[in-house]
């Protein structure tokens, strides 16, 4: 897979922080990185070349579209837990908004499973109206089929909408063959989780290792020091897991300067950068012994919760479910570094169907600029983890009162 498809390289700089100054610190690289800047990208939706269904500016007015009649939509979500319920109450807050839009939420199971099931409503020609789609596997393919209908006129026409505040990246990343496809919602990175509890108990300072070295050597104190909790199917305690998680390892390979593969999808995994990652990676498990392998990002986060582990590599987006339902103090920080920090941009965005009648395109583009919009974008992520999509969420005051 192309480090280029789909993501957003983060590049940052920091030493390892505690949840509270993380917070703050990983919403504020939703600034840094613009990949394109905004005039750029609302030139790049203007010359789309598709309208938003013939004239895009009617019945459009200073607040967006309006609806003589009630329009009624259905929205495929994915996200279980916190995130969950925060999608159930900015769809409840809209639906008490709005009288002239409806939306009817209804979960369609995990990412995968939730493409498959669109597949199959496509065929039958029984889409739903609006669809959360990750930005780097299932909405490009869905995009390139026709099946998702181009933003670009309502970004350009709806002043409302304040399209040029969403992050440049994310835009960006919604957009497939110079057309807008998606509006970023719950974008996310790896992210450093720790046990704050068991550095302490180690006699070492409550804080994140900065370098992927430093983690070495922190995984070599913990695993000697007699904190973890043993496992029952390792005899021997490891501090720091090894899991088949692509995402994470990209950040690995990013820090020491290698990559999967090139914007033209030419292996690079052979260069002597990737394999020193490899070779890393390989060396925390066997050599060093401070690593233990899993099979899944899941399996490493049921041991960090047991107390198996003291340190945890997964998404931005379990950072509020960690910290309500772990036994321990959790930190979190950026992911470690070695010739540089870097972490690729996930997640997921909100989508229209291209099928559909185009007045519920106009209310699903309302009823996806209401859950984005910035306050919603500081509700979104306080109560789930996942990053700002918008960069004036980082300066409103509820914004910088979480964060630290």
């Amino acid at each position: 897979m192309s480090d280029e498809m789909g993501h957003m390289r983060l590049v940052t700089a920091g030493n390892g922080e505690d949840v509270t100054r993380a917070r703050t610190r990983r919403r504020q690289v939703l600034a840094m990185p613009a990949v394109l800047g905004a005039s750029a990208i609302l030139a790049s939706c203007a010359g789309g070349g598709q309208s938003a269904g013939g004239d895009a500016a009617a019945g459009l007015g200073a607040g967006g579209f309006t609806f003589k009649q009630p329009v009624q939509l259905t929205y495929w979500k994915s996200l279980e837990g916190p995130r969950h319920d925060a999608q159930v109450k900015l769809t409840d807050d809209f639906n008490a908004k709005r009288s002239d839009v409806k939306v009817s939420l209804e979960h369609v199971g995990a990412y995968a499973a939730a493409a498959e099931k669109l597949t199959a409503a496509l065929a039958a020609s029984t889409p739903p109206d609006v669809m959360l789609l990750t930005v780097d596997q299932h909405m490009p393919a869905f995009a390139r089929q026709g099946a998702l209908h181009p933003l670009d006129e309502y970004a350009k026409t709806d002043k409302s909408a304040q399209f040029d505040k969403y992050a440049p990246g994310f835009i960006k990343n919604g957009t497939v063959g110079g057309k807008l496809y998606q509006i970023p919602f719950a974008r996310s990175t790896p992210l450093l989780y720790y046990n704050k509890d068991h550095l302490k108990a180690a006699g070492l300072p409550e804080t994140a290792p900065s370098t992927w070295d430093q983690l070495v050597e922190m995984g070599q104190r913990l695993s000697r020091s007699g904190v973890l909790q043993n496992a029952s199917d390792e005899p021997r305690q490891r501090a720091i897991p090894s899991a088949a998680y692509w995402w994470a390892f990209q950040s690995m390979l990013w820090s020491f300067g290698g990559k999967y593969s090139d914007d033209k999808f030419t292996p690079a995994l052979t260069q002597n950068e990737s394999v020193q990652a490899m070779e890393h990676l390989v060396d925390m498990v066997k050599r060093h012994q401070v690593a233990r392998a899993y099979k899944t990002a899941a399996n490493s986060q049921t041991a960090f919760m047991q107390g198996q582990l003291s340190v945890l590599m997964v998404s931005t987006a379990q950072l509020s479910e960690l910290e309500q339902a772990a036994p321990f103090r959790v930190g979190a920080a950026f992911m470690p570094s070695k010739k540089e920090r870097a972490v690729p941009g996930g997640g997921s965005g909100l989508t229209v169907m291209n099928s559909i009648p185009r007045e519920k395109k106009e209310a699903g583009w309302e009823y996806a600029k209401f859950v984005t919009n910035t306050p919603n974008t500081v509700y979104f992520s306080q109560a789930t983890g996942y990053m700002a999509v918008r960069t004036d969420a980082i300066d409103q005051p509820e914004y910088k009162k979480y964060g630290g």
